[in-house]
């Protein structure tokens, strides 16, 4: 069972942007944020409209290949929107994909928007955020809950739109147990609370609905308590009802 939900903060404007369907691999689900003042919408809408197309329509026999061509065409369309609509110039959004195959999950992504893989309260994969604070974790000059908190870690280093060509970053074999739960969130989500507490909400035994609800509730309620300008928030929870084979 899969839930989403996706709130606009205390922002003016929501600029997150998800979607999924069921594809000839299995099923897909896409969060993307969107940034760069009023294209940040349609960036974000683009990458989720692309991608699911291009999945959706890929006669390649690899789902990993079929991902990666997805996101990278995604890429490219954003690109050459923004450098012909003077409107959209300088837009890009983050991307987290995930596809759900029989034999395997396979994960790609592009920014700082992250997937988590969850079995038992136990967090078996992550992605790793492309960002400048993040690069600074991943030589050991500062901790994560330091990234977290720091006044650059909305920096990032990728982006769907920014250069005609992107760096995805895919993990392709990740194997799944019935009862596994798959998070797919963007900043907004997870730069709110510790890393501790976000694992303990969405490992709840509740249904995923009404552990979405209750995390987008609780991440409003902490935005408000810090003034009430805080992002846009989106999160995408999937409860895995078989096995990888």
């Amino acid at each position: 069972m899969t839930y989403i939900q996706s709130h606009i903060g205390g922002r003016t404007e929501n600029q997150d942007y998800y979607g999924s369907a069921q594809t000839r691999f299995g099923e897909l689900i896409i969060v993307c944020d969107g940034m760069g003042g009023h294209g940040g919408r349609y960036a974000a809408e683009r990458a989720v409209q692309i991608v699911i197309e291009e999945v959706t329509k890929s006669d390649n026999k690899n789902p990993s290949k079929a991902l990666q061509e997805a996101i990278a065409k995604a890429n490219e369309t954003i690109w050459q929107d923004s450098n012909t609509n003077i409107s959209l110039k300088g837009m890009g959004s983050t991307v987290v994909a995930l596809l759900i195959t029989p034999e395997r999950a396979i994960c790609c992504h592009v920014g700082d928007s992250r997937v988590y893989q969850l079995r038992k309260g136990k967090v078996l994969h992550r992605t790793s955020d492309h960002s400048l604070v993040f690069d600074l974790v991943r030589i050991g000059k500062i901790s994560e809950e330091q990234a977290r908190l720091s006044d650059k870690s909305n920096i990032i280093t990728r982006s769907l739109g920014k250069r005609s060509l992107v760096d995805i970053e895919i993990t392709a074999n990740l194997c799944y147990h019935a009862g596994d739960r798959f998070l797919l969130c963007t900043d907004g989500l997870w730069s709110m609370m510790t890393e501790c507490k976000l694992i303990e909400m969405i490992s709840e035994e509740d249904d995923v609905e009404s552990v979405v609800t209750n995390l987008v509730d609780r991440i409003n309620t902490i935005g408000i308590g810090h003034g009430g300008n805080h992002d846009n928030l989106t999160a995408a929870l999937l409860e895995m009802e078989t096995s990888s084979k």
